[in-house]
C-alpha cells in the first residue's frame, strides 16, 4: 500500500527540479517511511514568558532525520496546537528550520500571539516537528503563559539593594488599567522608576523621579513624576507601587511599616561645661543635669533623614578647651519616640574627627577652644548605631566643582571628566565652557562622587528664559539646542547661568586692554564645534578671556586662559601664565572646548 505526498523539491537521478506551489507533483511514499523524533529539555515544563526576558532563549529543539525512503530534499517546520488537538489547523511556529533549533522568548511569544493565543493567558500546548508537511513527530507538551508586548519598567535604587542592573525590580503590567504594579519590601533609602530595556547602551535613558525635590513618601496617590526627576525616599517597609507611565504619576500604599526605630521629630541638645557661653543661642542648663550650658541642634533640634539614617548637626558650635560635654535627647528626657540617650566619647568617629577631639573621662572635649561642626547620626537600619563626627569648620566654598550628566556627557563619573574653572581670587564663582547635547540634564558636585562632598542642580524643571537658574535639587535642563554654552555658578547668590559663551581677545595685540570690544569677540561656530576668530594682530603677547555678567567688573584677568602647546589652559586661581607672542600678521585662532585644544595660525 502506498500513500501520496505533495512536496516542493524532488531529487531524481542526481538532478534537482524545483516546482512552484502551483506545480506540486505527487510522489508515492512507502509505508515504512520513518518520522522524525523530537526532543527538548523543556518538554513537560511550565514556562511564563516575560517581556523582561524577551532576548533569553525559550528552548532548543532537536530531532532525528525523517526518512521518506526516497531521494528527496526535506524541509522541517515546528507546529503548535492545544494539548489533545490534532494539529488540523497547522499553526506554525517556524519553517525552514534545521536541528538543533533554538528560539527566543520574544519569538515564541510573537508566534503564539500570531497563532491566535491571547496575551496574558496560560495555555497547555503541544509542539511537533513536521517533515515536508507530511511526516510528523510525536508531540511534546508544556504549559506556556504569554505576555502583552509592552515596555517593561522597574523599581531601582538603594531601597531595593542598589542602583545597578542586577537590582532592577521589574513591575507587572495591567493592560486593563494601563499601569505597572509591584508589591515588595523596601529598605530605608531611595528609588526611582526606569525602563532599562529601551536603550541597551544606557539603561537610564528613560527614568522617572519626582517632579519636585527629593522627599519621603510613605502613602500617597497620584504623585507627579518627570523624566530625570528627583529620587523618591522611603523609611522602609512593605509597599504596593502603581506606576502610570502615560500619566507620569505613581501611587504608593504602605502595607506594613518597617521595624526600624523612627527618630523623626526627636530633639537633641549639646550640654556641658565644654559648650561655650560664646554661642549666641547657648543657655544655662536648666535640666536636672544642671551641667554648664546647653545648645540645641540646628534645624529646630530635629534630624534630617535619608535611607533610615537620621542626622543632627551643630554648625560652628564654639567649644571650650579641656571642658567636657555630651550630646543627648533634649533636657535628658525621652523624645517623641519614647527613647532617651546621652552620647559621649565612645561614639566619636576618631578617623573622621578633628585631632583636637579628646576623651574627658567618657565625656567629649577639645584641646583647643574654637568653632567646630558636630554631626551625630543614628542608623535605624543598624540597631540605632550612633556615630559622632566633630570636625574643624568646613570651608564656606568648595575647592572644586565638576559637571556631570547626560546633557554634557553621561552620569558615570568614570566617563565624564568636566572640572569647572575657579574665577581667580573669587571663591564663590566657577565657570566652564562645555558642549551640551540637545536633550538631557546635568548637576554639579564638589567631588567626582555621589557619596562624598556636595552636589546640586537647579530649582527649575526646565531651561528658564535668560538661562538663569536658582540652585536646587533638580537636574539642570540643557537649553535644547546642541552646542557650546558657558556654565557660571555664583555660590553667594545661589545662581547658575547657562548661556552662549562670550570670549574676547585683549591686550597690545588688539590695542585694547580688558574691553569687551565687539571687534575682538570670538564667533561661536557650533557646526564645526569651535570658537574662532580671524583678525590682523599687532606684534605682541596674545591674551584671551571669558566674559560674563557674574564676573567681577573690569577684572578680565580673573577668567583668562592661554593656548599652550596646543592645549587650552585656564588661569583659574594661578598666577600669571606663560606668555604666547604673535607676529603682526592676519591670525586665525580656533578653540575646541570639547577637547580643550586650540590652534593659532598666522
Amino acid at each position: 500500500m502506498m500513500k501520496k505526498l505533495n512536496i516542493l523539491f524532488l531529487l531524481i537521478t542526481g538532478l534537482f527540479f524545483t516546482f512552484s506551489c502551483t506545480d506540486d507533483i505527487e510522489v508515492m511514499v512507502p509505508n515504512d517511511a520513518i518520522v522524525p523524533v523530537l526532543t527538548s529539555a523543556i518538554d513537560g515544563s511550565t514556562i511564563v514568558l516575560s517581556k523582561i526576558n524577551e532576548n533569553d532563549q525559550f528552548g532548543t529543539f532537536e530531532w532525528t532525520d525523517a526518512d521518506f525512503k526516497l531521494d528527496v530534499a526535506v524541509q522541517y517546520a515546528l507546529e503548535v496546537d492545544v494539548q489533545g488537538g490534532d494539529f488540523a489547523g497547522h499553526k506554525t511556529i517556524a519553517t525552514g528550520i534545521t536541528s538543533p533549533y533554538s528560539l527566543s522568548v520574544s519569538d515564541m511569544n510573537k508566534a503564539l500571539l500570531a497563532a491566535g493565543y491571547e496575551d496574558g493567558q496560560s495555555y497547555d500546548i503541544s509542539l511537533r516537528v513536521v517533515a515536508s508537511n507530511y511526516l510528523a513527530s510525536e508531540a511534546i507538551s508544556m504549559t506556556v503563559t504569554t505576555y502583552f508586548d509592552v515596555e517593561p519598567y522597574s523599581v531601582i535604587g538603594s531601597a531595593v539593594g542598589g542602583w545597578n542592573p542586577e537590582n532592577d525590580q521589574y513591575m507587572s503590567y495591567d493592560k486593563t488599567t494601563d499601569t505597572y504594579n509591584i508589591t515588595l519590601d523596601l529598605k530605608p533609602g531611595e528609588f526611582k522608576f526606569r525602563a532599562p530595556k529601551i536603550d541597551s547602551s544606557n539603561p537610564w535613558a528613560v527614568n522617572l523621579g519626582l517632579s519636585g525635590d527629593s522627599r519621603v513618601i510613605e502613602e500617597e496617590a497620584n504623585v507627579a513624576l518627570k523624566q530625570d526627576g528627583s529620587n523618591i525616599q522611603t523609611n522602609g517597609g512593605n509597599y504596593t507601587l502603581t506606576l502610570s507611565v502615560s500619566g507620569n504619576t505613581f501611587s504608593i500604599v504602605q502595607n506594613a511599616a518597617s521595624d526600624n526605630t523612627d527618630w523623626t521629630g526627636v530633639e537633641l541638645d549639646a550640654v556641658g561645661d565644654g559648650v561655650s557661653a560664646d554661642n549666641a543661642d547657648a543657655t544655662a542648663d536648666g535640666s536636672s543635669w544642671a551641667w554648664g550650658n546647653v545648645l540645641l541642634a540646628d534645624n529646630g533640634a530635629v534630624p534630617t533623614a535619608a535611607a533610615g539614617v537620621y542626622t543632627w548637626t551643630w554648625t560652628g558650635i564654639v567649644l571650650e578647651a579641656n571642658q567636657g560635654f555630651k550630646l543627648r535627647t533634649k533636657n535628658g528626657e525621652a523624645g517623641v519616640n519614647g527613647i532617651n540617650f546621652a552620647a559621649g566619647f565612645d561614639k566619636i568617629d576618631i578617623a573622621n574627627s578633628s585631632a583636637k577631639v579628646a576623651d574627658d573621662g567618657g565625656n567629649i572635649t577639645v584641646t583647643e577652644k574654637g568653632a567646630f561642626d558636630i554631626t551625630i547620626t543614628i542608623d535605624a537600619t543598624n540597631g540605632d548605631a550612633k556615630k559622632i563626627v566633630i570636625a574643624d569648620p568646613a570651608p564656606k566654598y568648595p575647592a572644586a566643582l565638576y559637571l556631570i550628566g547626560d546633557g554634557v556627557g553621561d552620569w558615570d563619573w568614570n566617563n565624564t571628566d568636566l572640572p569647572m574653572v575657579p574665577v581667580n581670587g573669587t571663591p564663590n564663582q566657577f565657570w566652564k565652557i562645555v558642549w551640551m547635547n540637545a536633550t538631557g540634564g546635568f548637576k554639579m558636585a564638589s567631588e567626582k562622587s555621589w557619596d562624598t562632598g556636595i552636589n546640586f542642580g537647579s530649582a527649575e524643571d526646565a531651561y528658564p528664559a535668560g538661562g538663569e537658574y536658582t540652585k536646587g535639587g533638580n537636574n539642570i535642563s540643557v537649553p535644547g539646542t546642541a552646542g557650546y554654552y558657558i556654565v557660571v555658578v555664583d555660590l553667594d547668590t545661589d545662581k547658575i547661568s547657562v548661556v552662549e559663551p562670550t570670549v574676547y581677545l585683549t591686550g597690545d595685540a588688539v590695542g585694547s586692554w580688558g574691553n569687551e570690544d565687539a571687534a575682538n569677540i570670538f564667533t561661536v561656530d557650533n557646526a564645526n564645534e569651535k570658537l574662532t576668530i580671524t583678525k590682523t594682530l599687532a606684534a605682541a603677547e596674545l591674551r584671551m578671556f571669558v566674559a560674563h555678567p557674574y564676573f567681577p567688573a573690569g577684572d578680565w584677568w580673573r577668567t583668562e586662559f592661554m593656548v599652550l602647546d596646543g592645549a587650552i589652559v585656564p588661569r583659574g586661581n594661578g598666577g600669571d601664565q606663560t606668555r604666547v607672542s604673535v607676529a603682526a600678521l592676519e591670525t586665525t585662532i580656533d578653540l575646541n572646548f570639547k577637547a580643550m585644544t586650540g590652534t593659532i595660525a598666522q
